[in-house]
């Protein structure tokens, strides 16, 4: 088994820092490194690209790893002229692979079908996370293209900041946050720790959640300490101003290693006051400029354009369609057989599943996915 298919990328690996030794005695300005990334197809967005090389070639090693596309990066280091005298690079290459197993019977659950498959795909295991079918067990994801591209792109030091998820009630804004506690499981290493913290007020009863209530939660959350004491006379919005800035503050004595995901869900004019709903924005807009460290901000339902952070990612939700559950039987299917079954054998499976229950554009999400995965089961033969 070589060491370009090794997942996560351990830096400590005896092996792996003779690597890192010798590519950062070739190549320690930005630009080539660079350069290589773009050749090997590594999402560049994903690496923090402002800092020494002693420090970027080990994320980028991490990043390609994780996208399965570490041999691609040793593989444009070696064709590179200035690499021509290095035997390193050559033989690593050449380790094989790992060996991808033949497709099992799908006589087992959907837990120990996903772990055969992870385990025969090596490295390549790394894009199920982001294309699975199924969430945790037994939770159906369908569809949702733009929340894994997103969720990808937010992952890692050089990831984004901020992702807006719009849509109304029963559109399946609450799967973000399973989808994100999955993804939290499956990047989290020895080194880089994942914590999700939702701030929900789609349950709230009574009062709205006001500025000063928020900023608690928050704070709590994110520094795991109560804010400052302000001014009981204080304007609500200068509450805004100074638990902002308190915040920045703070979050610059965070350890970089651990990524934390902040997640609003359901704050609207009914659930939350003006100020509060400043402060969300706000803080939306301080973690996309990179303010707030390594906090990841999430907002569920955000409904006003005018107020978007120039550097937030967007997901407008929309109701899957037929090629979308399509896409779903097929990645179940593959979860639960080891292999994707034929385009012709999912078109069969469709067509029932539809003669059925009716249209997909007819079917509410909360009965749709449900249904589906139950059908795919009963069909694939592997109990749940």
């Amino acid at each position: 088994m070589g060491l370009l298919d090794d997942r996560p990328f351990d830096p400590h690996n005896p092996r792996a820092k003779v690597l890192l030794d010798r590519l950062g005695a070739l190549y320690y300005e930005t630009k080539p490194i660079r350069a290589f990334a773009n050749a090997a197809g590594v999402q560049l967005d994903r690496v923090y690209w402002d800092q020494k090389a002693e420090l970027l070639w080990p994320e980028l090693l991490g990043v390609a790893a994780d996208e399965g596309c570490l041999r691609l990066l040793v593989t444009a280091v070696m064709k590179h002229p200035d690499s021509a005298a290095e035997k390193l690079f050559r033989e690593l290459v050449d380790e094989p692979p790992y060996a991808v197993s033949a497709p099992g019977a799908a006589s087992v659950g959907v837990a120990a079908a996903r772990a055969r498959v992870m385990g025969a795909l090596g490295a390549a295991g790394a894009d199920l996370t982001f294309r699975t079918s199924v969430l945790f067990d037994d939770l159906p994801l369908i569809d949702r293209k733009d929340l894994r591209d997103n969720v990808r792109r937010m992952v890692g030091k050089g990831g984004r900041r901020t992702l807006l998820v719009q849509g109304g009630k029963g559109m399946g804004k609450t799967y973000t946050r399973q989808f994100i506690r999955y993804v939290s499981e499956r990047e989290a290493t020895a080194r880089c720790k994942h914590k999700v913290s939702p701030v929900d007020a789609s349950t709230r009863a009574g009062s709205p959640i006001d500025v000063r209530e928020l900023a608690g939660m928050v704070a709590q959350y994110v520094v795991g300490a109560p804010p400052p004491t302000f001014d009981p006379t204080a304007q609500p919005q200068t509450v805004v101003t100074l638990f902002r800035t308190w915040l920045i503050s703070e979050t610059e004595q965070l350890d970089s290693e651990q990524v934390r995901w902040l997640i609003f869900d359901g704050f609207d004019s009914t659930t939350a006051t003006s100020a509060a709903l400043q402060l969300v924005t706000e803080l939306a807009e301080s973690a996309s400029n990179r303010d707030l460290g390594p906090v990841r901000v999430i907002v569920l339902g955000f409904d006003d354009p005018l107020a978007r952070p120039d550097h937030a990612l967007v997901e407008p939700l929309r109701h899957p369609s037929d090629e979308d559950v399509k896409d779903f039987f097929g990645g179940l299917g593959e979860i639960l057989q080891g292999t994707r079954p034929h385009d012709d054998a999912v078109d069969l499976l469709f067509d029932e599943f539809t003669n059925q229950g009716g249209p997909i554009a007819g079917r509410q999400l909360c009965e749709l996915g449900p249904s589906a995965f139950d059908f795919a089961h009963a069909v694939f033969g592997a109990p749940r």
